[in-house]
């Protein structure tokens, strides 16, 4: 291979493993993702079910209550009988009046408790469907990104080892410039010549340093400090 040839290469391998890199990084991201919803969905079927049973506790407590008043307003009635004085009796009317609209509130709302029971009781093949479709999917997106990710992962190892090798081949003179350059700035550190001019910034190369680069000549851009190279296309 000439210079050009090496460059070339080792700006196609240091571009592909940078892209190899996000990628696997973005499964990773992915699979997180993957967790967080398994996870919101696991608390949506956990608050279906918590909630029929604080809904039954409420009713249970309320049926308790309204037992409660019931029996106070059977002794508020039997206790009207015996008063006399017209002011003992409205206070007592008064009393029994508060006592019948609690007593009709709490059964309004054990029947609306009952009501939504009954609902999220019949919801709940469905919940169980949802929770069970949702851990299927859970568990094939898992098996799915990480084999995604073990073939970049593979892909990757590949790419630094022929990187290794395309890096061996830059010529000695030019090796020192060329680690410090792909240290600091990594597949950015080269571009091709492409119709005269220089792929990263897109400033003109002149014919005679096209020339230099197409015999195999390190040059760099004179406006970005790029390592040029003669694209093949």
């Amino acid at each position: 291979m000439t210079v050009a040839d090496t460059l070339r290469e080792c700006h196609r391998l240091r571009k592909h493993i940078k892209n190899l890199q996000e990628e696997i990084d973005r499964g990773q991201r992915v699979l997180k993702a993957i967790q967080a919803q398994l996870d919101r969905e696991k608390q949506e079927h956990k608050v279906h079910h918590d909630t029929i049973t604080k809904l039954k506790l409420k009713q249970r407590d309320d049926e308790g209550t309204l037992k409660q008043t019931e029996t106070r307003l059977k002794k508020l009635e039997e206790q009207l009988t015996g008063i006399s004085v017209p002011k003992e009796y409205e206070a007592k009317k008064s009393e029994i009046r508060q006592a019948t609209e609690k007593k009709t509130q709490l059964e309004d709302d054990i029947l609306t408790t009952m009501s939504e029971i009954q609902d999220r009781t019949n919801a709940i093949p469905a919940v169980e469907q949802k929770w069970a479709d949702a851990q299927a999917e859970f568990a094939q997106s898992q098996i799915d990104a990480k084999e995604r990710i073990e073939s970049l992962k593979a892909d990757l190892e590949q790419s630094k080892a022929a990187l290794a090798k395309s890096d061996a081949a830059i010529p000695e003179k030019y090796r020192l410039q060329y680690e410090h350059l792909v240290r600091a700035r990594g597949p950015d550190a080269l571009a091709a010549i492409r119709d005269k001019v220089c792929a990263g910034c897109r400033t003109g190369v002149s014919q005679q340093r096209l020339l230099e680069a197409q015999a195999g000549h390190y040059i760099l851009c004179q406006s970005c400090g790029r390592i040029l190279y003669p694209a093949t296309e």
